[in-house]
């Protein structure tokens, strides 16, 4: 990781990058260097038809930077977007990463789909697929979860099949029996969050169940340095996030801008607005992040140019 890929856009490498394992089940989390983020924000933001939630993908190089950076330097990483984490950091293209967020599903599932509004289909293996003017906007793999698919007032969702006598219509969320999920009951099926899809157990919270590793207990505000490693809480339970894997400290010093569970000590020099809009300067983005200048070469993944619109500056083809 860290080193530029020279695959085309819309071609893909011999060898995908290996996403930054985050250790969940052992209540670790090493972050991805800011080089594999750009990479990342490089394709997401420049790519287009991607079957991806628009939620999850800023409009911009340099948000998408910032905000990927804190969501995945946080405790809460554990839990991190499994598609971010298994597709946009590994892919190394345009057509890799739509393959990989597609998990299988046909390019033009949603073709005559979604017309007028959001539509949600199941497809013959089961997936969960939703369509918006005739594209493919997400895709979950419900047997993969061991889970099916169904859909309901046009939403297509992936369930564990009617909800079971004990656990009714609207009551609170329980952990399974066999400690993996989170169950609740949604309009007669049941519904859950597989904590065992990111390694992790379900742990039963003061503001109720919720996905934890087994680590010590700690308080929900708890929050130390052990050498460089932030030691935080989620859900009951210790995560410690390797500050060192992102070239970040544990703690902070006058000056110095956070980053998740971490901070960027302050510039000694050259030190910039972290407000000020991205730019692009030939085929370069120049933005701020985490109080210091970077420069992010768009030819360096393929790309062709910079382009700044109303939704920013990014990378394009």
């Amino acid at each position: 990781m860290g080193s530029r890929a020279t695959a085309g856009p819309e071609t893909s490498s011999a060898s995908p990058k290996a996403t930054a394992p985050t250790g969940a089940g052992r209540g670790e989390v090493a972050p991805p260097a800011t080089d594999d983020l750009e990479d990342m924000c490089a394709l997401v933001t420049a790519c287009d038809n991607l079957p991806l939630p628009p939620s999850l993908v800023p409009a911009d190089f340099a948000s998408c930077v910032r905000t990927m950076a804190q969501e995945m330097t946080a405790a809460s990483a554990i839990t991190f977007s499994l598609t971010m984490r298994e597709c946009g950091l590994k892919s190394n293209s345009c057509s890799e990463l739509r393959a990989c967020a597609l998990r299988g599903a046909k390019p033009d599932v949603c073709v005559g789909r979604g017309k007028q509004a959001a539509a949600g289909y199941c497809d013959i293996d089961g997936r969960a697929i939703s369509c918006w003017h005739e594209r493919v906007l997400a895709v979950r793999d419900c047997p993969r979860g061991g889970e099916q698919c169904s859909v309901r007032d046009g939403t297509a969702d992936c369930s564990l099949g009617p909800c079971p006598p004990d656990i009714k219509d609207g009551a609170a969320a329980v952990c399974s029996p066999s400690g993996t999920r989170i169950l609740h009951c949604e309009k007669g099926r049941l519904v859950s969050l597989d904590c065992g899809a990111f390694g992790l157990k379900c742990a039963a919270g003061p503001a109720g169940p919720g996905c934890a590793p087994p680590t010590p207990a700690c308080n929900a505000t708890a929050k130390r340095c052990d050498g460089n490693v932030s030691v935080g809480c989620v859900n009951g339970h210790e995560v410690r996030v390797d500050c060192t894997a992102a070239g970040l400290q544990c703690g902070g010093g006058p000056g110095s801008t956070t980053v998740g569970a971490c901070a960027s000590p302050a510039a000694t020099t050259g030190a910039c607005d972290a407000n000020a809009p991205a730019r692009c300067e030939g085929a370069s983005i120049k933005y701020c992040f985490a109080g210091k200048p970077r420069s992010y070469f768009c030819k360096s993944f393929g790309f062709s140019k910079c382009v700044t619109d109303s939704r920013g500056s990014r990378c394009a083809q």
